[in-house]
C-alpha cells in the first residue's frame, strides 16, 4: 500500500490551509516542514501546494480587496459525443439538433442581458469569462459571435477581460469559429491522452493527428495562449503513456498544460457501470511525479491544485503555466477567492457569506428544463447576489 500523498490532510483546496499560515507569518520552508512532520503530507506535495500558494498570492495580488469584481462562467452543454469518465451537464449533437441549440444560444443572451443589468445596478464588473461545457465549439461561427458580442456588452473591469474558451474537442474546431474568436482568448484544446487507442476507448471521436492539426491551425491564426489537458489513469495506460503523451504535447508549444488524476464520478458512464482497471497506485505516483518533473524543465510553474473524491491514489490536480500565461479564473474559482456568476444549463454561482459557507445557486442540468425555468431561476439567483453585494 502506497503512502497517502497528503496525509492527513483532507479536502479538494489543500491551498487553504497553506494561505491561512503564510497571512500569519509562517515562512513557506517552515509550512513545509509543518505540513511534513504534524500532518503526514509527503514533503514533495508540500513542496508543490506551497510553491502554488506562492504563485497565486502574486498574481492575484491586485484584485484582493476589489470587492466590485466579479467573475463569470458560461455553460454550453453540448458535446459530439460523450467521453466515458465524463460527469459534466453535457447532451449529444444528436439529440439536440441545430433548432434546439439555436434556441438555447437565445436564452443565453437573455440570460447575459439580465446579468448585465444586475451588474451595472450593483456597481460590479466582470475581469474573467470562461465558457466552458461540454464543447463551446459545438456552436456555429454566428452562434458564438453572438455569445461573445453578449459577453462584451457587460461591465468589464477597466484591466483586460481574461477570457478562456474551451475548443476541448478537436473535432469540433474549424477555421470559422475560430475566426469569432479575439485573439487573445486562452484557448483549451484538450486531448486526455495522445494515444488513438486511448482515444476510442474512452469515447472521443477525433485522433491525435486531429489534435496537432488544430493546434497548428490556432496558431496560425494567431492565438498565443494555448493550454492542454492529460489525464493519467486512463484504460490500459501507464506512466510510460503519459511519458509519452507529455512529451508529444510539448512538441506542440502550449502555454499551459494541465495534468488531471482520474476521479471515477457517479454522473459519468464509468460510474453507472462501465469499469476499467484503474492505475495502480505506485504506476500512478511515478506518473505524476514524471509529469512534473516534464513539464518544470520545459519552463512551467504550477499556479493551481485541487482535489476531488476518489482521486486516482489520493494524489491531485495541477495546472501548470509558462509565467505570464497562467489563468485567473482557475485560481479565483479553486481558492474560493471571488464570487462567480454561472450561466447556462448547470452553471453554478457562488457568493461568499461574512461567515460560514459559500453561498451556491445552481441552474437546471437540462438544457429544455434550464429554459423553460430561467426566469425563476435568474431571480433566486438575482436574490442571492444582491444579499452579497449589500453584505459588503
Amino acid at each position: 500500500m502506497v503512502k497517502k500523498p497528503y496525509g492527513s490532510l483532507v479536502g479538494v483546496r489543500p491551498g487553504k490551509l497553506v494561505d491561512q499560515m503564510l497571512s500569519i507569518g509562517f515562512t513557506p520552508r517552515e509550512i513545509v516542514h509543518r505540513l511534513a512532520l504534524e500532518r503526514d503530507v509527503d514533503p514533495v506535495r508540500a513542496r508543490l501546494v506551497v510553491d502554488v500558494a506562492e504563485v497565486q498570492n502574486n498574481l492575484l495580488a491586485p484584485l484582493v480587496g476589489r470587492h466590485d469584481l466579479i467573475s463569470l462562467y458560461i455553460g454550453i452543454p453540448f458535446c459530439p459525443s460523450r467521453c466515458t469518465y465524463c460527469s459534466f451537464p453535457s447532451h449529444s449533437l444528436t439529440q439536440y439538433r441545430r433548432a434546439a441549440r439555436e434556441e438555447y444560444c437565445r436564452g443565453l443572451e437573455q440570460e447575459l442581458w439580465s446579468v448585465g443589468q444586475d451588474l451595472e445596478q450593483l456597481g460590479l464588473k466582470v475581469c474573467t469569462c470562461y465558457i466552458g461545457g461540454g464543447t463551446p465549439t459545438t456552436l456555429t461561427a454566428g452562434q458564438l459571435e453572438r455569445l461573445l458580442a453578449a459577453v462584451h456588452r457587460l461591465p468589464l473591469w477597466e484591466g483586460k477581460l481574461e477570457l478562456t474558451i474551451e475548443a476541448g474537442r478537436p473535432d469540433t474546431i474549424d477555421r470559422e469559429n475560430l475566426a469569432v474568436m479575439p485573439k487573445n482568448t486562452r484557448l483549451s484544446i484538450n486531448p486526455q491522452s495522445m494515444h488513438d487507442h486511448t482515444l476510442a476507448i474512452i469515447g472521443r471521436s477525433h485522433t491525435v493527428e486531429q489534435i496537432r492539426e488544430k493546434v497548428f491551425l490556432a496558431r496560425e491564426m494567431g492565438f498565443a495562449n494555448i493550454n492542454m489537458d492529460l489525464i493519467v489513469g486512463l484504460p490500459g495506460e501507464n506512466a510510460a503513456s503519459v511519458e509519452q503523451s507529455i512529451e508529444a504535447v510539448l512538441s506542440l508549444a502550449p502555454e499551459s498544460v494541465t495534468i488531471h488524476m482520474f476521479a471515477p464520478k457517479r454522473a459519468s458512464r464509468f460510474g453507472e457501470g462501465e469499469r476499467w482497471a484503474e492505475m495502480p497506485e505506485g504506476e500512478a505516483l511515478v506518473a505524476s511525479d514524471t509529469a512534473s518533473t516534464m513539464l518544470a524543465q520545459a519552463g512551467f510553474r504550477p499556479y493551481y491544485l485541487y482535489r476531488q473524491r476518489g482521486i486516482l491514489a489520493g494524489l491531485e490536480n495541477v495546472g501548470w503555466a509558462k509565467p505570464g500565461k497562467e489563468c485567473l479564473y482557475n485560481m479565483l474559482i479553486i481558492g474560493e477567492r471571488q464570487s462567480i456568476i454561472g450561466v447556462g444549463a448547470g452553471a453554478s454561482s457562488m457568493f461568499p457569506r461574512p461567515t460560514g459557507p459559500w453561498q451556491r445557486h445552481a441552474h437546471p442540468k437540462d438544457a429544455k428544463v434550464y429554459l423553460d425555468r430561467l426566469h425563476k431561476s435568474v431571480e433566486n439567483r438575482r436574490e442571492l447576489l444582491r444579499e452579497w453585494r449589500n453584505s459588503q
